[in-house]
């Protein structure tokens, strides 16, 4: 695993940086102190770790005195303009998709298409040329303006898969987890193969998509019944769909209900609790909404869901929420 700390180094004195933030997602921050403690070492910096939880490019912190903020583990996302200057040090993992590959040859369909996280969308290129020379199509998409590399996938955006899905069967993620597999599946309604680089594994995840396509149609079928809702909306910098917030409470007032939107910055079922309401509508990350909502109290829905209970939409449409390019302006 790379970290890129020279790089990091490079840019804090290239910048004159004095005062420095450090924010890592959870499973880095075992590395943090260390990454600090260089940094201050080796340019005279003064590093303050933000420690409260990262989620993605999307939750950038500011600091008032900051003068460089390094980001670890996410590439930017490039429609997104920081408070503070930001340098992003994309946490590559290296291992060999291409054997696990090889092996499971069998599942893998006639044309396919590559996506990956971050960390792993750098070694697409070389499975694309494995995979064609046993004979596959193998397409590589480019995504919207959100997206920083050819095959990347959020969670929140897949559009690297939507731009080649018609001419493609299945897809192949490179990367551990089930949330960006399943929002490529549920995004495209394809199957999807997963390299996992941890257990050197191809997993398919119909399994996985059927039970949350179950789970999302009961949290609607709940709501159905609700007269008083909320409308969440996050203000981490690139996740705020205010606009859309504000469509999906007139939309829900239009139909007689009691809407109020409701700004966190964490979103969690406690912070719900004294507002009383039937159900919500959450316009921040839709992985709240997927991998969070069976835990909630009341049922939380995403804008599409929301669509489809109020009748706006059919219920055999389902779609998966995805934060597009322009959503969250500056």
């Amino acid at each position: 695993m790379d970290l890129q700390i020279e790089r990091a180094v490079s840019e804090v004195r290239s910048r004159k940086a004095k005062l420095v933030g450090l924010q890592m997602p959870e499973g880095l921050k075992t590395r943090a102190r260390d990454l600090a403690d260089h940094l201050e070492e080796a340019t005279g910096c003064q590093v303050i770790i933000l420690g409260d939880p990262c989620y993605g490019a999307c939750d950038l912190r500011s600091l008032k005195g900051l003068d460089l903020l390094v980001h670890v583990g996410h590439a930017p996302i490039p429609d997104l303009t920081p408070e503070v200057p930001t340098v992003f040090l994309e946490v590559h993992m290296d291992f060999d998709p291409a054997d696990a590959l090889m092996k499971d040859l069998d599942k893998v369909k006639a044309k396919v298409g590559l996506v990956a996280t971050a960390q792993h969308v750098h070694l697409l290129p070389s499975v694309q040329g494995a995979l064609r020379s046993a004979g596959r199509t193998v397409l590589i998409g480019r995504g919207d303006a959100r997206i920083a590399s050819s095959g990347q996938v959020l969670g929140c955006n897949v559009t690297s898969a939507l731009s080649v899905m018609g001419e493609v069967e299945q897809f192949i993620f490179l990367g551990s987890g089930y949330f960006h597999p399943l929002a490529v599946s549920l995004g495209t309604g394809l199957p999807v193969l997963c390299v996992d680089p941890y257990r050197g594994i191809v997993d398919d995840i119909s399994g996985s998509k059927e039970k949350v396509i179950r789970q999302r149609y009961a949290a609607m079928s709940k709501a159905m019944a609700a007269r008083d809702w909320l409308v969440l909306l996050c203000d981490k910098p690139g996740q705020r769909r205010y606009e859309l917030a504000v469509r999906c409470r007139d939309m829900l007032r239009g139909k007689g209900m009691r809407a109020n939107i409701v700004q966190l910055n964490e979103v969690r079922a406690e912070a719900l609790l004294p507002y009383r309401a039937e159900a919500a509508v959450s316009t921040a990350c839709p992985r709240l909404a997927i991998d969070d909502g069976p835990h909630y109290p009341i049922p939380l829905l995403t804008p599409w869901e929301m669509e489809m209970v109020l009748g706006f939409r059919s219920m055999d449409d389902y779609r998966f929420d995805q934060i597009l390019e322009g959503e969250t302006p500056d």
